[in-house]
């Protein structure tokens, strides 16, 4: 059963102001002040026990990328799950020599890039040192995170996430690499993949990969992005990737410059993380089983059935019915559950367990007439036997 006021609450919650902070960082790894912004979604406060995934995006210097990220988030999310995003920034610094490109990019093996770049390059190592052993900590310390991180980066951005996935690869659980520069340095994030060993990932990782027009046909400065990005997508598509890897991939050759491609990638990109973490009925009950089992959630009847519906607003019924049926295995007595599991049989035309699910949820009901007020206890009977009397016929 799906409760109006569970809804009529999201809809009137979600429009509360969200929460965007500004923190600094003194890093001895990077020996420079850094700064970050944090956003926390509505419901960091309004459940003060709850606990949240986050969301990494680079390039935050530029706020428009933060904020499409966050923002993006509003149409996604669901009731029961909502991510904090953190907004790390890589300001330009002339007399330093420091920029984006210097934290994104690792050491170059070619002269001819050395030249190129004019020392814009080589500090990916600290950068992503500088995440792991400062700035995670940090979040972890001060918000009420889950251990699940997911990063999004553009650009050269991509390629630093991809060589967090190769170097540091418990840093992320998902990458979202948007137009990534694989053709940096004549491609050394090619030779990279090819000699990475899968089974140096303890985890399954999510991985999304797109592009938008970057092809030396429509520009010289696109030299190679194109071949070294369909290099590696060929790479993670090999069978021995299969168990380490989930990809997903999105070509906007023919709609997005490189520009462009950022808002839509971020949409495309999180929404397919989205239905692959929290939409699919195995991946929902095997993440939040460990979850539990770690102590970091609890499971109940109510959060339980909210991820069954998650799946079926989302137009995915058969994978809300995997949900539901890993709830009443988990609460047997719950008859709110059977009703669920009733609604979704019935919207895939499964009348005859449709049927069974709803007499179900009246003979539990039964069990708890006298834990009931008779008001709602007769209303709750009333709606179900309508239901099975629906699909009885």
């Amino acid at each position: 059963m799906k409760y109006i006021t569970i809804l009529l609450t999201f809809i009137s919650l979600s429009t509360l102001a969200q929460t965007i902070e500004t923190k600094k960082i003194n890093s001895s790894i990077l020996s420079q002040e850094r700064e970050l912004l944090i956003y926390w979604p509505w419901q960091y406060d309004e459940f003060p026990e709850k606990k949240f995934e986050v969301i990494y995006v680079f390039d935050a210097q530029a706020r428009e990328m933060f904020d499409q990220v966050h923002s993006t988030l509003q149409f996604l999310g669901g009731q029961e799950f909502a991510f904090i995003v953190v907004g790390v920034k890589s300001p330009y610094v002339e007399e330093t020599n420091q920029s984006r490109n210097k934290d994104f990019l690792p050491q170059p093996l070619n002269d001819e890039t050395i030249e190129k770049r004019r020392g814009q390059f080589g500090g990916a190592g600290d950068f992503s040192l500088f995440l792991k052993n400062e700035v995670v900590p940090y979040i972890d310390k001060n918000y009420r995170t889950l251990p699940t991180r997911v990063a999004v980066g553009h650009s050269n951005g991509g390629t630093f996430i991809s060589y967090c996935l190769l170097t540091e690869p418990d840093l992320f659980d998902a990458f979202i690499a948007i137009s990534p520069n694989y053709a940096y340095d004549k491609g050394q994030m090619v030779d990279r993949f090819r000699e990475f060993n899968p089974n140096d990932l303890h985890l399954k990782k999510f991985v999304f990969i797109s592009n938008a027009n970057e092809n030396s046909k429509t520009e010289e400065r696109w030299n190679g992005w194109a071949e070294s990005r369909e290099k590696i997508v060929d790479i993670l598509k090999n069978e021995k990737f299969g168990s380490k890897i989930h990809l997903e991939t999105k070509d906007f050759s023919d709609t997005e410059n490189h520009s462009s491609t950022y808002p839509i990638g971020v949409f495309y990109g999180l929404k397919a993380y989205i239905d692959y973490q929290f939409r699919t009925g195995e991946n929902i009950t095997a993440y939040y089983d460990q979850l539990a089992n770690n102590n970091l959630i609890s499971l109940n009847p109510e959060n339980t059935n909210m991820f069954a519906y998650e799946c079926f607003w989302a137009n995915k019924p058969s994978q809300a019915i995997i949900v539901i049926n890993w709830a009443i295995h988990k609460f047997p007595d719950e008859h709110n559950l059977y009703d669920s599991q009733g609604e979704f049989y019935e919207t895939i035309g499964d009348l005859k367990k449709a049927k069974q699910a709803y007499l179900n949820a009246i003979d539990v009901l039964k069990k708890e007439k006298n834990e009931l007020d008779e008001k709602a206890f007769e209303e709750k009977m009333n709606y179900y036997k309508g239901n099975y009397k629906r699909v009885g016929k």
